[in-house]
């Protein structure tokens, strides 16, 4: 059995978000301090917001 928090795992209530028309996975973005979780593209680049230069946080997208 695997994990229940796997969203992977969820079915199809729980699917990833989209940004750019690409699909995003929620990662733990960790920039000194700051610890939240993060959207990354399924290649492996984070979402960065053009403005802050940050990572955009996976709620707001």
């Amino acid at each position: 059995m695997s994990s229940k928090n796997n969203i992977e795992n969820r079915g199809k209530g729980a699917e990833l978000r989209k940004y750019d028309g690409k699909t995003v996975k929620p990662v733990l973005y960790i920039n000194g301090r700051n610890r939240y979780i993060g959207a990354m593209y399924e290649n492996g680049d984070m979402v960065i917001d053009p403005a802050s230069k940050l990572a955009i946080p996976y709620q707001n997208i």
